[in-house]
């Protein structure tokens, strides 16, 4: 899994960093379905943004948040994306085309159990 993270307006520091890349790594653990991560910080002047971009088999996951605290906002932007990672991980695993429940089809059919059907 390929994990870019960036700060716009300073650099990342080895806590967040830290913090992020577990998060990364847990998910990818569970949903196993993570290709790449992008990863933005942002200071504004009611908090800290951050947004995440992932890259999944198939499908991108995106969420944006903001919150006073970066790692508050970190934890409801990993509230948010796990989320949409369960439901992107359910929805490969049962689509359309499965096993079907079907009445079992008896083994012979007798010539005229075979003109009844056709009629």
């Amino acid at each position: 899994m390929i994990i870019n993270i960036t700060h716009r307006k300073d650099k990342v520091s080895p806590a967040v960093r830290e913090k992020i890349e577990d998060w990364l790594h847990n998910s990818q653990e569970r949903y196993d379905i993570i290709t790449s991560a992008q990863v933005t910080i942002d200071t504004i002047e009611r908090g800290d943004e951050i947004e995440a971009t992932l890259h999944t088999n198939g499908k991108e996951v995106y969420a944006k948040t903001q919150a006073a605290n970066l790692f508050a906002a970190i934890d409801s932007l990993t509230d948010k994306i796990d989320r949409q990672l369960a439901k992107a991980k359910d929805k490969m695993t049962h689509k359309k085309g499965g096993p079907r429940h079907l009445e079992p089809v008896p083994d012979i059919l007798e010539d005229d159990e075979l003109a009844e059907l056709a009629h």
